[in-house]
């Protein structure tokens, strides 16, 4: 037995249509959207102004993947214009992490707080009272929505950042998964394996607790059963629900133990070789397993069941095999176009990472070479 504790403080509104919801969540306040513009040009923009009325003062559609610094200071300049009470994020992962960026600096006043913050631990203010945001995902993956994290990259640096407040927590999350219905195929599957992720490096996580077990295995079967059936029925709205909610339960279970070690090494992945996130995370899992059961395998038992596994170490990593192979999607480095004499550049970034210390089992250096060189 150990002590423990969870909180998730997001109030959920879960379902087809739910959007509709929106007016009654915002009404009388005064918000601004901020968004991508794909979203403007499928007209979900112009309907949200339509039902919003005047509660609706600005519409920001400039959201780009992977948001940098000097795209949320943009943003945060963009808005100022306009008198809000709250922050509306309509969109995937980067669209609600602008959004807790620039509730963040707006809450700081002044535009370079947030490169001070996480380049120099500048620490946030005193009174930080930022604006409440409204989260709407419209991609299965990031759970965003219900954490208190935001990625920032610094694209000269070639480093990912966190910004963490437990006031960046959205204060509601409207998940419609009709706005899910318009995702490609390879959207699908990296956003599928994101949620994957979170689920399983929950459970390997030394903050794990019950209830963060509890939404973790049952995010993970949602995606293991699932995601290969949709990526074949892209418009199966039953289908897109239950992929939704995987990335939901993924989230409330990652919002309390943070993400570990496969997240480490997606991030160089992402910034130094532009692979997806979704794709960068997942690359890692099955050598991420067979390393942690050596040393916690009752606890990575937990997977068997849902993997169609026997209880062995081999078995189960032939369940993410069977699971990859089933999604058209390599587990090789390589074979996305990085090579073998890059390892030392990812290892370093991997080294430096806070989240690699949450793996639940100890690894020194020559145990992360090790890993990583096992990845090409």
């Amino acid at each position: 037995m150990f002590n423990w504790q969870y909180n998730n403080p997001v109030e959920i509104h879960f379902g087809p249509g739910i959007i509709k919801k929106l007016p009654g969540l915002v009404v009388p306040q005064k918000a601004v959207l901020i968004t991508t513009p794909g979203f403007t040009k499928r007209g979900i923009t112009g309907l949200l102004k339509k039902s919003l009325g005047n509660s609706l003062v600005g519409i920001i559609d400039t959201v780009m993947p992977n948001p940098t610094l000097e795209s949320v200071k943009e943003t945060f300049l963009k808005a100022r214009q306009y008198k809000y009470d709250l922050i509306i994020a309509l969109g995937g992962g980067s669209t609600i992490d602008t959004a807790k960026a620039l509730a963040a600096i707006e809450a700081s006043g002044t535009v370079e707080w947030i490169a001070d913050h996480l380049k120099h631990k500048v620490p946030f203010p005193q009174k930080f009272q930022p604006k409440p945001i409204i989260a709407i995902p419209t991609t299965s993956g990031t759970g965003s929505e219900v954490t208190m994290w935001g990625t920032v990259w610094d694209m000269v640096e070639k480093k990912k950042y966190s910004i963490c407040h437990s006031l960046l927590y959205p204060s509601k999350a409207v998940l419609d998964p009709e706005l899910t219905i318009t995702l490609n195929k390879e959207e699908t599957i990296y956003s599928g394996l994101d949620a994957l992720s979170h689920a399983m490096e929950s459970v390997w996580n030394k903050n794990h607790n019950p209830v963060s077990d509890t939404f973790a295995l049952q995010a993970m079967s949602l995606v293991y059963s699932n995601l290969p059936e949709l990526i074949n029925d892209l418009t199966n709205l039953e289908l897109r629900s239950t992929l939704l909610q995987a990335s939901l339960l993924a989230g409330l279970a990652f919002s309390n133990t943070r993400t570990a070690l496969a997240h480490a090494i997606s991030y160089p992945l992402t910034a130094l070789y532009g692979l997806p996130h979704g794709l960068a995370c997942s690359l890692p899992l099955r050598i991420l397993l067979g390393f942690n059961g050596i040393c916690n395998f009752d606890r990575m038992s937990l997977f068997a069941k849902i993997l169609g596994a026997e209880p062995s170490l081999a078995s189960m990593k032939e369940g993410i095999d069977g699971l990859f192979y089933k999604l058209g999607i390599s587990m090789r480095l390589s074979d996305y176009g990085v090579s073998r004499k890059d390892a030392h550049e990812i290892y370093k970034a991997v080294l430096s990472s806070e989240r690699t210390d949450n793996n639940i089992a100890q690894l020194d250096q020559s145990d992360l070479k090790a890993l990583i060189d096992r990845l090409f």
